[in-house]
């Protein structure tokens, strides 16, 4: 019987060097490792457990695990910029996903919010992936298919929602988009009465005009945005510190509620 910890060929694996550097890919049959600190066959790899120190060729050190979702957002391949971990996490609570939710995104970009999309509605729910570039569309698929438990509950759609949205009676329409104001007739039209639209932008003025928007139409609620801040702390010992380096500013997330006309 075969360790299900083992690595194997078409696993995705992480390396981190003593710096902590990663270094992720796929196993592959006659591949191998290249970097600064040295090489290492893909076949040295296979039948090791997750946790695993193994040497280089030139004598470095490294451990070997399979990637975590937050690890390989941030190293998959990727066309547009990511959501960062640290804002899909609000976006998953705020946007009040659950297992068998029916969800509707726009723009897919790299995938990294789909891959978390897809986990949290599970094998009972539905994401509705739409983007205006197939290219993106095709990348966050592939990404999606890396990770993903339940890849199958994504549906992608080359399609701008300003003009369609084929699906009605959704639970949370999320937009990753520049200008979301365009698009909320529609995504009220796609909403179940208290369903929730989500925005994630850049910018205040962004955020000032599709507030503004969801604030005439008058058919939607309890229109809320916040910010969040990530800040790594350094713990050695008595000195403790926090990081030269962090995630500040990523983008708002702005939510609101559907209601009913009056």
């Amino acid at each position: 019987m075969s360790d299900s910890n083992a690595f194997e060929f078409g696993d995705y694996v992480i390396l981190l060097d003593r710096r902590e550097r990663q270094y992720m890919f796929i196993l592959e049959k006659g591949g191998s490792f290249e970097s600064h600190i040295g090489n290492l066959d893909h076949e040295d790899l296979c039948g090791l457990k997750e946790g695993t120190w193994i040497r280089t060729k030139t004598g470095h050190w490294m451990v070997a695990f399979r990637p975590t979702k937050a690890e390989y957002m941030l190293n998959m391949k990727r066309i547009a910029t990511v959501v960062y971990p640290k804002d899909i996490g609000a976006v998953l609570t705020y946007g009040n996903l659950y297992p068998g939710a029916e969800v509707l995104e726009a723009g897919s970009g790299s995938g990294a919010l789909t891959i978390a999309l897809s986990d949290a509605v599970g094998s009972a729910g539905h994401v509705y992936s739409y983007d205006v570039r197939e290219d993106m569309s095709n990348m966050a698929k592939t990404n999606l298919t890396g990770i993903a438990k339940h890849p199958d509950n994504v549906q992608f759609f080359t399609e701008d929602i300003a003009n369609n949205i084929y699906q009605s009676k959704l639970d949370c329409a999320i937009l990753d988009m520049p200008e979301p104001w365009h698009t909320i007739q529609k995504v009220y039209e796609s909403l179940k009465p208290g369903g929730i639209i989500l925005s994630f932008l850049p910018t205040i003025m962004q955020v000032s005009d599709l507030t503004q928007t969801l604030r005439t139409i008058g058919e939607f609620t309890l229109i809320n945005t916040v910010e969040l801040m990530e800040r790594p702390w350094e713990v050695g010992g008595r000195s403790v510190r926090p990081s030269h380096r962090m995630v500040g500013h990523t983008g708002f997330i702005t939510t609101a509620r559907k209601c009913q006309s009056r």
